[in-house]
């Protein structure tokens, strides 16, 4: 790191991170400062771990009047080092926090990592995730934002032709900042795209789908456009999941297969027994805003029910033909990658720690019939802090600050009169 800083005339380093909704955040420095301080760290406000989206203030964070609004050290790693592709003359480097000379557990990046310390290293099985991310591309106009292409075109070639100038230029950045494209879709709403990238492990995927959404965002803009992962950005459109594959290799064979016709393991049953267990909390991880729940509907690719299935993609678990893994379907493209990863993971660790059996495999015409995933973030929220091995896996600091945000979230949106409350009531009452 040091090295490339002196000889490859960078001037400006970002010392950047994620908070708890996914955002990236940072303080951009000039190299000589980086270079001389790097190793003390660098002082940051602990609250910009747990602030909203808008950068609001939630109460009852723990990072926030509970602490007197102090201060943190960020510490760069100096693995995640890169010059950024967009900016040649800047780098950027990921970092963890600390106060008083003790890691913050509301540190989604540093869960992550605990997670896997603490519950994959004992069981010596090695695990790899691949993330699927469906976005919104856009075009502005006078009153806000338009789909840059017109209607439903799912794989539709000239529809996937017609925004080629913005996937160059993915493309063209993508290897320089660490990251391996396979390929280019239309999905089914109208401007909604999905890019594909490589496998990895649980803790370099969650770095690469971070990045991504920074790439593809600023990518975007180069365009004159603007790329959105929220999860429901049109009512009556399509909305962008964030499907996420698991999969575990002991001694080198997969543990999830199977020589039998259903093609999973007695292990992978037990992992997806986990994930059905602890279904309730991943969906308050899954899904972080009020908006994404409106993503949820029953008899759409967006799953409405605690089920699984073989190669069923109304299914909240599917388990896919070909290698045996378990795809996690029930996130929102604007959950957090590393809360997302930590939390499936811990889940599906718990099934296999307690040999729990899943509930019987469904297809498309018994999906409905399994138990309904809660349909309002107050109820997901409130059974992530019920649920004790997710509480103690991912800590209970980040569970608080967390649910702290989100809560804050929500109280704001009942603050808010809409046009829709207008339309309906205001000549009628």
């Amino acid at each position: 790191m040091e090295t490339c800083l002196r000889e490859e005339e960078i001037e400006h380093v970002f010392v950047e991170f994620v908070d708890v909704n996914g955002i990236s955040r940072s303080k951009q420095l000039s190299a000589d400062h980086f270079l001389e301080s790097w190793r003390e760290g660098f002082t940051m406000n602990a609250l910009l771990l747990a602030q909203t989206p808008r950068s609001e203030v939630p109460k009852g964070t723990g990072l926030g009047a509970e602490i007197d609004y102090g201060d943190a050290t960020v510490y760069p790693e100096p693995e995640t080092f890169t010059r950024l592709p967009w900016r040649p003359e800047t780098a950027r480097v990921l970092c963890s926090f600390e106060r008083e000379d003790e890691p913050l557990e509301a540190d989604p990046r540093r869960v992550l990592r605990r997670v896997l310390d603490e519950l994959i290293v004992p069981l010596s099985l090695e695990f790899t995730v691949g993330s699927e991310l469906e976005f919104y591309l856009l075009d502005p106009t006078d009153d806000g934002y338009a789909p840059a292409t017109t209607h439903k075109h799912e794989c539709v070639t000239w529809a996937t032709e017609s925004v080629s100038p913005f996937y160059d230029r993915v493309s063209e950045w993508a290897p320089d900042y660490g990251i391996e494209l396979h390929s280019l879709q239309h999905e089914h709403g109208a401007g909604q795209l999905e890019v594909l990238f490589d496998y990895g492990d649980p803790l370099g995927q969650a770095d690469t789908t971070f990045d991504f959404k920074r790439l593809v965002k600023r990518a975007a803009h180069e365009s004159g456009q603007h790329a959105t992962f929220m999860a429901k950005p049109f009512g009556s459109r399509a909305g962008s999941g964030y499907h996420l594959h698991i999969g575990a290799v002991e001694n080198g064979e997969n543990v999830f297969g199977s020589e039998t016709t259903d093609g999973l393991s007695e292990r992978g049953r037990h992992f997806v027994g986990g994930l059905l267990e602890h279904v309730d909390a991943l969906v308050a991880i899954g899904t972080p805003t009020l908006n994404g729940f409106k993503r949820h509907e029953a008899g759409s690719f967006a799953p409405y029910s605690a089920s699984w299935g073989y190669d069923n993609r109304m299914a909240a678990l599917r388990i896919p033909q070909g290698t045996p893994r378990i795809e996690n379907r029930i996130a929102s493209a604007d959950a957090n990658p590393y809360l997302l990863i930590a939390a499936t993971l811990a889940a599906g660790i718990d099934g296999l720690e307690r040999d729990l059996e899943p509930t019987a495999p469904v297809d498309v015409t018994s999906e409905r019939a399994s138990p309904r995933l809660p349909h309002a973030p107050e109820l997901a929220l409130q059974s992530l802090e019920n649920d004790d091995v997710l509480v103690t896996a991912l800590g209970r600091e980040m569970v608080r600050a967390y649910t702290a945000t989100k809560r804050h979230e929500l109280a704001m949106f009942r603050d808010t009169v809409t046009d829709w409350e207008r339309e309906q009531y205001l000549e009628t009452l």
